[in-house]
């Protein structure tokens, strides 16, 4: 006599197999989709913030080489014009998205139309409109990449004073 059982899987079987597997797969597809997004907004984070540190450590290092008030040229919110101890003219001003230096780009991205601000301070800590009483300079620097947005501040004391 011969046996009639046949091998293989019926239906109800493999579409239960099938849809656990779709199941498995989609947590795992959703997983990774997240994990490169977070990577994605780390990346463009730290490259932001990078840029903003190099750009505002950049502009403090050469205001800290005003070594008197009469070299300050150009004192307004968004522009610093100075004679720095080489005797060399700097001038430090946002034009549109762009941190220019002279008349070089120091960085792109500013955020606009207030990415850069300069506040000049006096003997006390206090803003000050007087060129001669400047002691130290605030500078603020916010630049964007992509959807990120980094703001940092930082100062510079004027030498010899």
């Amino acid at each position: 006599m011969k046996s009639s059982s046949k091998k293989g899987f019926t239906l109800i079987e493999t579409i239960v197999t099938t849809t656990l597997l779709a199941i498995i797969a989609f947590g795992i597809g959703s997983f990774i989709v997240t994990s490169l997004q977070a990577w994605v907004f780390m990346s463009g984070r730290e490259s932001a913030v990078g840029r903003t540190r190099s750009s505002i450590n950049r502009i403090t290092a050469e205001l800290r080489r005003i070594n008197r008030p009469q070299n300050i040229l150009i004192s307004t919110d968004s522009e610093c014009q100075f004679i720095d101890l080489d005797i060399n003219t700097i001038d430090f001003k946002q034009s549109g998205t762009n941190l220019l230096r002279n008349n070089d780009i120091l960085a792109t991205g500013l955020a606009s139309p207030e990415g850069l601000r300069f506040t000049y301070l006096d003997a006390t800590g206090e803003a000050t409109s007087t060129d001669l009483d400047v002691r130290s300079i605030r500078v603020w620097l916010s630049l964007t990449s992509g959807t990120q947005a980094t703001t940092l501040e930082s100062s510079a004391r004027i030498r010899n004073l």
